[in-house]
C-alpha cells in the first residue's frame, strides 16, 4: 500500500489547459456571488410588485365599500364592473 504523503508527490501535474483547483475554486466563487446577487435583486423587485399590489387590493376594497353605500340600484355592480375593468387593463 502506498503512503499517503507520497500520494500527492506521485499524482501528475495537471495539463496548462486544465484550470488549477484555486482558479476554479475562484471562478465558481464568483458565479456564486453572481448568482447570489441576482437572487437579492430579484426579491426586491418581487418586494416591490407586492408593495403596488397590496396598494391596489386596498384601493380596490375601499372603492367597493364606497359602491356599497351608494343608494342606486346596480351602482355597486357598475362600479365593481369598472374596476375589474381597469385592473384588468393594468396588468
Amino acid at each position: 500500500m502506498a503512503d499517503p504523503i507520497n500520494l500527492r508527490a506521485a499524482a501528475p501535474d495537471p495539463e496548462p489547459s486544465e484550470p488549477s483547483r484555486d482558479e476554479e475554486i475562484a471562478r465558481r466563487d464568483e458565479e456564486i456571488l453572481r448568482l447570489r446577487d441576482l437572487l437579492i435583486t430579484r426579491d426586491r423587485e418581487l418586494g416591490q410588485v407586492r408593495g403596488q399590489l397590496k396598494v391596489i387590493e386596498d384601493h380596490s376594497e375601499r372603492m367597493a365599500r364606497l359602491a356599497a353605500k351608494f343608494p342606486l340600484p346596480g351602482a355597486a355592480w357598475i362600479v365593481d364592473a369598472l374596476l375589474k375593468l381597469l385592473s384588468a387593463r393594468r396588468g
